[in-house]
């Protein structure tokens, strides 16, 4: 989970929460700010190096979302930027991520089991995640699609909590 926070100038703050398990993979994004001016700058024409203009709110990379930020705070419209990536091995995770209903656990809980994850190896890919010759190296191709299923379970787990709260 990738927690970017933003301020304004004026003040104003905002934060982009993406639900993935790496820099590179699609993650839901939850969006919040407390600022009209703010939210249209941060949502009109998002552009990354990698992949040109892309839409925040449909979900998108965590790094299609830094690569954005660094250039509003280049250009002056965002004074000050932060990221914060929190694990599942984190304490608060689960309710961060909106996984902390005792369902969603037990079959998070149970995708480990079968996927013969353990926070361990999950913690371990987390602080690695950001270098790719590390990443090639270390892991073969069958082990890094484990973890990008990883990713997948979490979207689907984080969305079908969401749609159940609105119900």
């Amino acid at each position: 989970m990738f927690l970017f926070q933003c301020r304004s100038k004026t003040g104003a703050e905002a934060l982009i929460r993406v639900s993935s398990v790496d820099w590179a993979l699609s993650g839901d994004v939850t969006f919040s700010c407390n600022d009209d001016e703010l939210a249209c700058c941060l949502l009109t024409r998002c552009r990354s190096d990698s992949s040109g203009h892309f839409n925040l709110l449909a979900g998108c990379k965590p790094s299609q979302v830094e690569q954005w930020l660094e250039y509003l705070q280049e250009r002056g419209d965002v004074c000050e930027l932060s990221l914060r990536i929190l694990t599942p091995g984190d304490a608060n995770y689960p309710a961060v991520a909106g996984l902390d209903s005792e369902e969603t656990q037990s079959l998070l809980d149970l995708f480990y089991r079968i996927g013969k994850f353990n926070r361990l190896q999950i913690t371990r890919y987390m602080k690695q995640r950001g270098n790719a010759a590390l990443l090639s190296t270390r892991y073969g191709k069958e082990e890094l699609e484990r973890y990008r299923l990883l990713n997948d379970v979490i979207r689907i787990l984080s969305r079908l909590r969401r749609s159940s709260e609105v119900k």
